[in-house]
């Protein structure tokens, strides 16, 4: 029993480690610019405050203040496990490096299923709804449409455009009071099999002196795998507090160990509870190619 208390808070140690590197490595920066980090406290947390913020007005007389509006939206956090087995003859076998290994790999594959989250929130934009009761990407009444039509993925003078056209677009977002928003697209998101030609675009798009185009405004190209629209990207803001998407957490993924005497295995687990949702359509919009 000794070794098995040693080797559980062995393992433990190895896996905060790890988790604690990549909270701080850059993949899982690239997600908290997209993704709002939003802690959890309950079942499920009521997120009625996204909408508009009001203007800034000239102060004269007594200040009348505008209530935020109140929206129905909600994220109900799920329950997520990482399970590993290890057997009590690996140990006997002086195998406990390799198994340390194993367990560093665990927390990879919790930032791996965040990623798989967001991307599905990608994937799903166009039926899943928003805060607003429309669809996250959708025609919504002009100027915030962020479902717009594009020229063609298939060169990169057409994603060129499709470029310069969206940072427009949604530069000239308005608020409900009718005010541009003047959101600044940075980074474009897209499916792997065109992410060397929107690279492409983008540096040539970046070279251009025009007065008309703001110089190396896309600071990031993301690829996304597992797309079923191979064509279709998406331009993002990720300069303000709001982001496009929520990563709410309940609780943090949390490692234990359990033993089977009949099986003579350890089963060394992480789980946590957590979900995704969408936060601020205004910061992202999709372009469709057909």
């Amino acid at each position: 029993m000794a070794n098995a208390i040693a080797l559980e808070k062995g393992l433990k140690i190895a896996f905060h480690q790890a988790y604690a590197d990549l909270l701080k490595s850059p993949e899982f920066d690239i997600i908290k610019s997209i993704a709002m980090m939003a802690p959890s406290t309950a079942a499920s947390e009521k997120y009625g405050w996204l909408g508009d913020v009001p203007a800034v007005v000239e102060w004269l007389g007594e200040v009348t203040a505008k209530e935020l509006a109140e929206y129905d939206y909600t994220i109900t956090n799920k329950d997520w496990i990482s399970a590993m087995t290890i057997d009590r003859n690996s140990l006997d076998d002086d195998q406990y490096g390799m198994i340390m290994e194993r367990v560093r790999e665990l927390p990879r594959a919790i930032l791996e299923h965040r990623w798989e989250m967001i991307e599905d929130l990608f994937a799903d934009g166009t039926t899943e709804l928003a805060y607003d009761g429309s669809a996250f990407f959708a025609d919504r009444t002009s100027p915030n449409d962020n479902l717009l039509a594009g020229n063609g993925s298939d060169t990169v003078a057409h994603i060129q455009t499709d470029i310069l056209a969206a940072y427009a677009a949604q530069y000239n977002f308005q608020s409900d009071e009718g005010r541009k928003m003047r959101i600044k697209m940075d980074t474009i998101v897209c499916p792997v099999e065109i992410y060397g030609l929107v690279l492409e675009a983008v540096t040539a798009v970046q070279g251009q002196t025009s007065a008309n185009v703001p110089a190396m405004f896309i600071k990031n190209v993301i690829p996304l795998p597992g797309q079923s629209d191979t064509t279709d990207w998406y331009g993002i803001c990720t300069t303000r507090g709001l982001k496009p998407f929520i990563l709410q957490t309940r609780k943090e993924p949390t490692p234990d160990m359990d033993y089977n005497k009949l099986s003579k295995q350890y089963v060394f687990f992480a789980d946590g509870r957590s979900n995704a949702g969408y936060g601020f359509f205004q910061l992202a919009v999709k372009v469709v190619n057909s």
